[in-house]
């Protein structure tokens, strides 16, 4: 139900509904990004699943992850900015978990990992993107489809898994099962 991953789903010109589930995304006890981002898309799922019987269902989740620690969808703009201090200079990882479930009950999973290198950032940096409010409730407390790119030196791997989505798997799901 964000809204940059109905962003990237519309590029496929189908007609969707979105479902906002309630799921507690606390990390488990010594739980790893993999599992994470795999057991809270597959709860996600399922709670639609129970919604819209006989649909295709597919969902997502995407957290950030740098110095063995999760970087989760921030609210409060202290945490934001030491989120944001904290990967400025280094590298951090996005997973993406996507969980999709057919109406003849047929689950799959599938694992997104892009790595991203930002650039040094200075205090006043990361304040004056603050006052752009696209933290708010995004893994990492910044935006790669927004203004947050400009922090970016390197990435490897999916950007549209970044922002949420990862199209390329997006898209050989539904070529298997005739959606597109």
């Amino acid at each position: 139900s964000s809204k940059a991953r109905k962003i990237l789903l519309d590029r496929f010109k189908i007609v969707y509904e979105t479902f906002s589930p309630k799921v507690n995304e606390t990390p488990l006890k010594n739980e790893q990004p993999e599992s994470l981002v795999k057991r809270l898309s597959l709860m996600k799922a399922n709670q639609a699943r129970l919604k819209y019987k006989k649909s295709f269902i597919l969902s997502a989740d995407t957290i950030v992850y740098a110095k063995k620690k999760f970087f989760l969808k921030t609210e409060d703009v202290n945490v934001a900015f030491n989120n944001i201090k904290s990967l400025s200079g280094g590298r951090h990882t996005v997973y993406t978990g996507l969980t999709f479930i057919s109406p003849k009950e047929e689950i799959k999973f599938y694992l997104s990992k892009t790595r991203i290198k930002f650039k040094k950032l200075h205090d006043e940096e990361v304040k004056q993107y603050l006052t752009l409010e696209e933290w708010k409730n995004v893994a990492g407390s910044y935006a790669i489809q927004g203004y947050g790119s400009s922090f970016i030196n390197f990435i490897s791997g999916s950007y549209t898994s970044a922002v949420g989505l990862p199209l390329e798997k997006v898209y050989t799901i539904f070529r298997n099962h005739k959606i597109l």
